[in-house]
């Protein structure tokens, strides 16, 4: 109970912004059909009437898409006709939502937070079914000491498992479950192996800028997104909260 508390706080203010972020859309749409109907020739009157039909179509998904949100939110179930509809509410109006935010004077970060603990809110394992291979768990780079020689870049397996960093907790939970794990040093990379492994569903550990975006290019593929721990700042001998990636496996298996 107390953690579903603190996973709604943590979801409002993505979803604060969103319905703010549809409202200003709502009063352009209205402004455009104003100007439409009540000024302008006939040349300007047909521009306006071309944008006011496109905007008010993008309009009516971006709600649908909220609507979808708080829906499977709410029921705690997918719903497959709010796939769409989402999608282009992750993919579009995120930019708008962290520019807003900004204007308002919240840290992006925050918003970021609030955006992937909504993302996890969503992922609803309930008819998915998935298998341990089909998980595939991507990692950063970075969660490897720094200092080590025994690079696992390419090979998680090439660990010496000499406990000075978490990659054996990582490799015992691998060996517990049975999911796939690989390291990702950008993007690309990730993509090529989510291309490769072809999983079902995916457990991301990465900073809330590389798992915001990643959320959105691999949607409607379910993610779960573990921020990373970072006490020597970014991209340095970061860490994961080993319990949370094991309930993140749990809520999938």
């Amino acid at each position: 109970m107390q953690q579903d508390k603190e996973n709604a706080r943590d979801q409002k203010l993505f979803l604060s912004l969103l319905v703010l972020s549809v409202i200003i859309l709502g009063i352009i749409v209205g402004s455009i059909w104003y100007l439409n109907l009540t000024n302008f020739n006939y040349i300007s009157r047909s521009i306006l009437l071309i944008v006011g039909i496109i905007i008010t179509l993008f309009s009516l998904v971006v709600v649908l898409g909220i609507i979808g949100i708080l829906i499977i939110l709410q029921k705690k179930k997918t719903v497959s006709f709010f796939y769409v509809p989402i999608r282009i509410v992750i993919s579009y109006l995120f930019p708008l939502v962290i520019y807003l935010g900004k204007i308002l004077g919240f840290d992006k970060l925050e918003i970021k937070n609030s955006f992937i603990e909504v993302n996890n809110q969503l992922v609803k394992p309930d008819r998915l079914k998935v298998a341990p291979e089909k998980i595939l768990m991507l990692l950063p780079h970075c969660i490897q000491k720094a200092d080590c020689q025994y690079r696992i870049t390419n090979d998680l397996d090439n660990c010496r498992r000499c406990g000075q960093c978490q990659v054996d907790d990582i490799l015992k939970l691998k060996e517990k479950y049975g999911f796939k794990a690989v390291v990702a040093t950008g993007g690309t990379l990730a993509r090529r192996k989510i291309k490769e492994v072809q999983p079902k569903a995916i457990i991301a550990v990465a900073c809330e800028r590389d798992l915001t975006s990643g959320i959105q290019d691999t949607y409607p593929l379910p993610v779960i997104g573990v921020i990373n721990i970072r006490p020597e700042g970014p991209c340095i001998n970061t860490l994961v909260n080993i319990e949370e990636l094991e309930k993140a496996i749990n809520k999938l298996l």
